[in-house]
């Protein structure tokens, strides 16, 4: 903010103390020329709604400042990933990448699907836990523990669940775990289709739950496309137009991906977040 220079008191020429000193009959109103009859001026009062930003543009600075400045590498892949965000959307869903403590990176796509408390509030605790949770544990073991965290902070009443896909490049795999419905598979070059599954209930839906993983062999060319935000219906026409379009890069991928579902959906904003890995 400018902050106008401040004049020193002894360089101001010609004031004396007492010129500085007003007296306060001089500060009053006169009311020589006040028309009694005129009516008290009323302040006026503005609505909250003109002040305050919308759940849905709170939302949104939210998830912007969840978003990684960069996408980390992993040996053996070209990977990108990228969230949309729409002037009418939720702010529900987002893409995180996280060290695992073991020397592996884990690219993480979150969702939160039901209506309800502001998402993005959501996103943040489980992306909190996620990053506190990664410890170095295993796979399975980070998800159970982020499970605890979001089920210990449910509020009652209230649907506060995360649908959380995860992702763990490997040599010549990736390590796959799912909590709730996140749309992914392994697209071969040769046109082959893998679908990866779901290992349990959103997280924070049932405490004490066990999640599993599993493990999808990645072959040179071969390609795993995440897109949490979206149907399976919607997931397999991403899928059919991302082999379509094997020769671009990775980050040209995700946006003709986040191009073709907004064309999908029109005036109907969705947002969704991609994440995109191929085997050199």
């Amino acid at each position: 903010m400018f902050d106008p220079p401040h004049t020193p008191a002894d360089a101001r020429s010609g004031a004396s103390d007492a010129d500085d000193v007003l007296d306060p009959a001089d500060l009053a109103p006169s009311t020589d020329d006040v028309d009694p009859t005129d009516p008290a001026p009323v302040d006026p009062v503005m609505d909250p709604d003109d002040l305050a930003p919308s759940v849905g543009a709170m939302g949104r600075r939210l998830i912007q400042a969840m978003l990684p400045a960069s996408v980390p590498g992993a040996p053996g892949f070209d990977i990108a990933a990228g969230t949309t965000l729409e002037d009418a959307g939720r702010a529900n869903t987002v893409w995180d990448t996280l060290p695992l403590g073991d020397g592996r990176t884990a690219f993480v796509a979150l969702e939160v699907k039901a209506a309800g408390d502001p998402p993005a509030h959501i996103l943040g605790m489980a992306r909190a836990a996620l990053r506190a949770a990664a410890d170095g544990r295993p796979l399975a073991e980070l998800m159970a523990r982020v499970n605890h965290a979001l089920a210990s902070a449910h509020t009652d009443g209230l649907e506060q669940f995360v649908d959380c896909a995860v992702v763990v490049p490997g040599d010549g795999s990736v390590e796959w775990s799912c909590a709730g419905r996140v749309p992914a598979g392994v697209l071969g070059r040769d046109g082959s289709f893998q679908s990866l599954g779901s290992h349990g209930p959103p997280l924070g839906m049932l405490e004490g739950f066990r999640y599993g993983t599993e493990e999808a062999a990645m072959v040179s060319g071969s390609s795993l496309l995440v897109l949490a935000g979206g149907s399976a219906g919607l997931f397999r026409g991403a899928a059919d137009l991302v082999a379509e379009v094997q020769e671009k890069t990775a980050g040209e991928i995700v946006g003709i991906v986040h191009r073709a579902v907004r064309r999908a959906h029109g005036d109907l904003p969705r947002e969704v977040s991609v994440l995109f890995l191929r085997k050199h």
